[in-house]
């Protein structure tokens, strides 16, 4: 008897693999109040190449940089440079999040700097995490052990979650989904419904919905609402404009309603969240 399981990768691309070498590893957890800015002693203790990977795990947060805001929920998780990074805070009662600084040469196509994932934590990426703490805490582990831990976490997240679905989503969807989320982000000042998003991409409803569960995680109406709360937190901590105005423009029934989706989001009313904004400025 012979019995034999193989595979080939038929191309190989060596100049395009993705070689981090980690500098730090972190594990937070943090109520409300917790809110740090960047310093320049801090930029100087880390390479102009650093790369900020950063998950969130629990609650939600803001990380500000020289170009752009960008709010982590849970299951979110973001790749930005490092010296770009100039203060984040929590914006729920908990706030959890793992990040990791890694520097690599490569330009690799594995992701995108400055661009919000969303996939589910597992069981087994909580594993991978944990043996990546543990390898970097212990002195006699080398930095090479450490930076191929790093890469079972990252595959853990990037592939795994898929590799775990009965069917694999087609690149057409993962195109369409890109030109979704792009009509729904022009259109977050309109009261925009899930019929007038199918209606425009030419499909069902419910075809709709399963595109959605299944790249995002969230339906059509979740990740709506979702862009709503994140203009709105936009808009309350850039502008002047008053709350009832803000709910107004977002096409909300009523400013109790805002205010009601928006603590159930954020953990804190707008008014609380206004006055902590004004309360950083001013420091």
């Amino acid at each position: 008897m012979y019995q034999s399981e193989s595979f080939f990768i038929k191309e190989h691309n060596h100049s395009g693999l993705f070689h981090p070498v980690i500098t730090s590893v972190f594990k937070i957890l943090a109520d409300d109040s917790y809110f740090h800015r960047c310093d320049d002693d801090e930029l100087e203790n880390h390479h102009k190449k650093t790369i900020a990977f950063i998950r969130c795990t629990d609650g939600s947060g803001k990380i500000s940089t020289d170009d752009e805001t960008f709010i982590l929920n849970k299951d979110d998780f973001i790749f930005l440079k490092f010296h770009s990074i100039k203060e984040y805070k929590s914006l729920s009662n908990v706030w959890g999040y793992r990040w990791v600084n890694f520097i690599t040469d490569t330009h690799t196509a594995e992701f995108e700097t400055g661009k919000v994932y969303n996939i589910p934590l597992s069981e087994n990426e909580e594993k991978c995490f944990n043996k990546l703490m543990t390898g970097g805490q212990c002195e006699f582990i080398n930095s090479g052990y450490i930076n191929s831990l790093f890469l079972s976490y990252f595959y853990s997240i990037m592939y795994e979650n898929r590799m775990d679905n009965d069917d694999i989503l087609e690149d057409k969807s993962t195109r369409i989904i890109d030109e979704m989320c792009s009509y729904i982000q022009q259109k977050v000042y309109s009261k925009i419904s899930i019929d007038e998003v199918a209606d425009f991409f030419k499909i069902s409803p419910r075809r709709l919905h399963q595109i959605f569960t299944k790249e995002l995680t969230i339906s059509p109406k979740q990740y709506i609402l979702k862009k709503k709360m994140e203009e709105g937190y936009r808009l309350l901590v850039q502008t002047s404009a008053s709350i009832n105005k803000i709910a107004y423009m977002l096409c909300f029934s009523s400013p109790y309603h805002f205010s009601n989706e928006f603590k159930k989001t954020f953990g804190q009313t707008p008014s609380q969240v206004r006055k902590m904004e004004q309360m950083y400025s001013k420091e």
